[in-house]
């Protein structure tokens, strides 16, 4: 979690004095400013009253056993403004994932050059995104909502809004903090990439078959690679491939991006997050991490299990592998270095450790999958609970041998601080029950469960440990706005990309080029797998989940593959790309926890690597192990 500012915003003159480039572009500095805060602001106010809407909806159906026939259709269209605030709030500090490996491979001039290119192309998203949602809003003003009888102009004028925020921040970005020098060159360039990109669907309408796939995935991720956002890589191709086929009205862009994001399941998403960073930022990992060291401490090398044992209570709140390596690697990344623990190890173990925050029930990883895949949100999160704990005993058992391999030291914790730190870390794992038997009890929703564990959250960090001051509770709603913008514009734009596919058959086309080979189960599971090995070393779980994975489904569906088992095999997967080079993300941040190189924590992580590896056969192996529990709990699903 970011520290918080002295000041909840900065003087706009001061801004405007602080901020790069030349003298007539200071009113776009100050515009941009201006409209940024603004929007912050009204983020969090959209939060705040979707937050309401929804308690008071929980409240009704689940005290007063009197449901709202309202509070849900109210929700969604305060969730959909308060989703493409957080869009255009996150473009603006530039929190959008991009690559850009191929950018860095580069000379400086170079890296100029292809920087000039993927602005231009996210510029030109941009601009036809605001021309499509403003299209929209013409066949939206036509229609009103159910129950509020609302016309549908209300939620979707937040498309065009958000478009036109993105695109004063994008001219600030290229006329204020990097002044064009040389610009007939640069327009060249931006004009000739334009070109390329549109040259591939030239291909693309002359081939059949796998070519006309491969050209497709090309199209995609050349973009990705010079470093253009990934949502916008995606809501981009599926622009581009409108105006080549010319069939397919010019508003579906924005018609799809918004049915994207009207999923009442992912409307547990911004509330999941900012449960997590409120309770971070109130010293409930600390907390775990206390009673971690209290529970397997008194072993040699017990800190690292204990590290293991912290991230997996810490993960099953959280649901982020990035929040989980964050929050407990600063924690214990430092004492176990101060206790001799080798550098390269801790960050290994704390970079594979955070994965299991994907491996949660409710991860964020397992709710876009759940969403994409239209499958039970309550049956995949009981069944990441078996993997996750055989997934932690590896890694425990890695860091046990590695700590009699050097002979680290064993811890002497007393037996009675056990009670102590388990009273001190109680609330904190309640709130991990409340998750687990909230969605796997079928209490809840999963928008439901994050309300109720944020009002939960709140009123622990208000009453109990008295941390929530309201500038540092607005901070972390802003902070926690940029994830949440993120990721919910990748879902987004890849239902106009799915869209897209869907017509074009490419799923079929996939199918029936791997059944010329074989549709053995463990043959396909294989094939995929080692696809999203590879995929994921490039790619966050989120744009693997939108951009690639609607094309596998029907060929794992066709070899009778459990699209649960293969929810869980997929979450292992993303943890294992996590750890993975080149992009490896967990592992970067906890080597600038270490302070240790790249290149030596990626050497420590192989052991960690190889036994995921393991886990990842026995589960695919053995699908009992996976679908145990939700056989149990739900029964056998109906074939």
């Amino acid at each position: 979690m970011a520290h918080v500012d002295e000041a909840l915003v900065l003087p706009i003159e001061q801004q405007a004095l602080a901020s790069a480039g030349p003298v007539w572009a200071r009113p776009l500095v100050v515009a941009s400013d201006v409209l940024d805060q603004l929007t912050e602001v009204a983020y969090v106010t959209a939060t705040a009253v979707f937050a309401a809407i929804m308690l008071v909806g929980v409240f009704f159906r689940y005290v007063l056993n009197d449901s709202l026939s309202w509070s849900d259709e109210l929700a969604l269209i305060v969730f959909a403004w308060a989703t493409f605030l957080s869009i255009a709030t996150a473009y603006r500090h530039d929190k959008h994932v991009n690559v850009g490996m191929l950018v860095e491979r580069f000379p400086p001039d170079w890296q100029a050059r292809l920087g000039v290119v993927a602005e231009g192309l996210a510029g030109g998203y941009l601009v036809s995104l605001l021309a499509s949602g403003i299209q929209a809003l013409e066949i939206a003003s036509r229609a009103h909502t159910d129950a509020l009888q609302w016309p549908l102009t209300v939620p979707y004028l937040s498309i065009p809004v958000a478009s036109a925020l993105m695109l004063v921040h994008w001219l600030r970005r290229n006329l204020a903090e990097r002044p064009l020098s040389g610009a007939p060159t640069k327009f060249a360039i931006a004009l000739a990439f334009f070109a390329v990109v549109f040259l591939p669907f030239g291909l693309y309408l002359q081939l059949s078959g796998p070519p006309r796939f491969f050209v497709l995935v090309l199209a995609l991720f050349f973009p990705m690679l010079i470093g253009v956002p990934v949502a916008f890589c995606l809501g981009l191709m599926g622009t581009t491939y409108v105006a080549v086929f010319g069939n397919i009205p010019f508003n579906t862009g924005a018609l799809q991006i918004f049915f994207g994001i009207e999923v009442l399941t992912l409307m547990a998403i911004p509330l999941l997050i900012l449960s997590g960073s409120v309770m971070h930022s109130c010293g409930v990992a600390e907390r775990m991490v206390s009673f971690a060291q209290a529970l397997v401490g008194r072993v040699r090398g017990g800190l690292g299990p204990s590290n293991v044992i912290a991230s997996f209570l810490f993960g099953d709140i959280s649901g982020s592998a990035v929040s989980d390596t964050a929050a407990i690697g600063s924690l214990m990344i430092p004492e176990m270095k101060r206790r001799g623990y080798r550098a390269d190890f801790c960050a290994a173990l704390q970079g594979a450790s955070g994965t299991l925050g994907m491996m949660a029930p409710l991860s964020i990883t397992v709710l876009l999958y759940a969403s994409a895949i239209n499958v039970s949100v309550s049956r995949l999160a009981s069944a990441t609970i078996v993997p996750a704990i055989l997934v932690a005993s590896s890694f425990m058992l890695v860091a046990l041998v590695h700590a009699r391999r050097y002979n680290y030291p064993i811890e002497h914790v007393s037996r009675s601080v056990l009670l102590p730190r388990a009273l001190a870390a109680a609330p904190g794992l309640f709130a991990g029950v409340l998750v687990i038997g909230g969605i796997v009890g079928g209490v809840f929703t999963p928008a439901e469960v994050g309300v109720v564990l944020l009002a939960y959250v709140l009123l622990m960090a208000i009453f109990l440990y008295r941390t929530a001051e309201p500038r540092r509770l607005y901070r972390t709603t802003v902070e926690a706005g940029y994830i949440s913008g993120m990721t919910l514009f990748m879902a987004a734009t890849s239902a106009f990309l799915g869209f897209v596919l869907a017509r074009d058959l490419v799923s079929a086309t996939l199918v029936e080029t791997v059944a010329q080979i074989s549709l053995n189960k463990y043959f396909v599971l294989f094939l995929v797998s080692l696809a999203f090995v590879v995929l994921g070393m490039v790619l966050e779980a989120p744009a693997m989940i939108y951009a690639f994975l609607p094309s596998f489904m029907p060929l794992l569906l066709q070899a009778g593959v459990d699209p649960v088992h293969w929810g869980v095999l997929f979450v292992i997967n993303m943890g294992l790309g996590m750890l993975v080079p080149p992009v490896a993300l967990n592992l970067f941040i906890s080597t600038q926890i270490a302070g240790v190189r790249y290149d030596q924590a990626v050497r420590a992580a192989i052991p960690f690597m190889v036994i995921m590896v393991v886990d990842m056969v026995l589960v695919a192996v053995f699908p009992h192990i996976p679908l145990l529990l939700p056989n149990l709990i739900f029964g056998h699903p109906i074939r």
